[in-house]
């Protein structure tokens, strides 16, 4: 846990929703090298959506699942092999998808995202995925957690073992730590507690996926159709291993 706070009032609250589209793997487990041969896909995308209110974002959610499910259109393509229990971008219905992205475009929410070109990274981070994992985390996080007095971050990870969580955190940690003692400022008081949720269990996991996919798309495939719906949504894209930034006046 990162701890700098005095008690404060839960209505300050400020959620971050974090999940990816691929992978941080680059080393099989005898050192092949994943990416480099094409077994492996080349970007980590990671993306953060912060709000003031957790319980709006995920009633907006179930209310627009409520009213797909009713949609008779969309009816006629669910079949009973379906399930509409959560929106996750990778297997959804092309129909579902871009009513989904519509939708995001209607949240008050700001998103960021952070761009990996993995065979890019330093060597430890690319024989670490957990340590690639958490650091670019921090660094997607870093410019963003100190902006409320109190953070919840809500990781979208499905490790089971409390071990790999821990590293994660404590690499959040570091670079958070790091980059407030370079901007001393900034140490206002304010605390900063971690989650580790499957993306099904929140309304704001499920726009982080969302949001994570079509960014993804654009890297890795150079397929634009789900980002240009919700690029003038996306507050900042950091490209960090190239060193570029996008931005709603400065789109990919």
């Amino acid at each position: 846990r990162c701890h700098f706070f005095r008690p404060i009032d839960r209505a300050k609250i400020v959620y971050i929703f974090l999940d990816e589209s691929g992978k941080p793997e680059v080393y099989s487990s005898k050192g092949v090298n994943l990416v480099q041969n094409g077994f492996a896909i080349k970007f980590l995308v990671l993306s953060a959506i912060r709000c003031s209110d957790q319980l709006v974002i995920q009633q907006q959610v179930t209310d627009l699942k409520a009213k797909l499910l009713k949609d008779e259109k969309l009816s006629k393509i669910f079949s009973p092999a379906y399930s509409l229990d959560s929106f996750h971008a990778q297997t959804d219905y092309p129909e579902v998808k871009e009513k989904f992205y519509n939708f995001i475009n209607m949240l008050d929410i700001k998103i960021d995202v952070m761009v990996v070109e993995k065979i890019k990274c330093f060597e430890p981070l690319k024989r670490d995925p957990n340590k690639m994992y958490g650091i670019m985390a921090g660094q997607l996080l870093k410019n963003i957690c100190h902006q409320s007095e109190k953070t919840e971050v809500i990781f979208s990870r499905k490790d089971s073992k409390l071990k790999l969580r821990q590293e994660i955190e404590y690499k959040v940690q570091e670079i958070l730590v790091e980059f407030l003692e370079k901007h001393p400022s900034l140490e206002t008081n304010f605390s900063i507690n971690y989650q580790h949720n499957p993306h099904y269990t929140h309304g704001g996991l499920q726009v982080a996926d969302y949001v994570a996919y079509a960014v993804f798309q654009v890297f890795e495939n150079n397929n634009k159709k789900w980002y240009e719906i919700i690029k003038n949504k996306i507050g900042k894209i950091q490209d960090i291993c190239n060193k570029k930034y996008y931005t709603q006046s400065n789109p990919l």
